[in-house]
């Protein structure tokens, strides 16, 4: 009976662990910091004026994209799998309008005052 108890357990924290992490979900963590900046970067934007406070949160935010970018790289490097998962998970329309807006956003900074001070 603990035998069987045990196995189970182990088996439902495997399912557990395998399920919260992996590529897909690699992916929407990042998916989730370019909405962030996203909304951050449409605000500054309105006004043609990127303050020092606008300029240190999307500098954050910008950076945490790279250095999660860069471990994603380094944990994903040569996995075709997780490239495939990566690539079919992408192709979804709302992923794809994510990475659109996130473009989007970014290029409408540089035409703002203070651009030069964004990272």
């Amino acid at each position: 009976m603990k035998k069987t108890v045990s196995l189970i357990l182990i088996s439902i924290i495997i399912i557990f662990i395998s399920s919260c992490g992996g590529p897909k979900a690699d992916v929407k963590k990042m998916l989730k910091m370019y909405e962030e900046y996203t909304e951050v970067a449409v605000k500054a934007a309105v006004d043609k004026v990127i303050d020092e406070n606008e300029t240190k949160e999307l500098n954050a935010i910008k950076s945490n994209i790279e250095k999660f970018g860069e471990e994603m790289d380094s944990k994903y490097e040569d996995n075709e799998e997780a490239t495939k998962e990566f690539e079919k998970y992408m192709s979804i329309d709302k992923n794809k309008e994510i990475v659109k807006k996130y473009t989007k956003a970014l290029m409408s900074l540089w035409s703002c005052e203070g651009a030069e001070n964004l990272k």
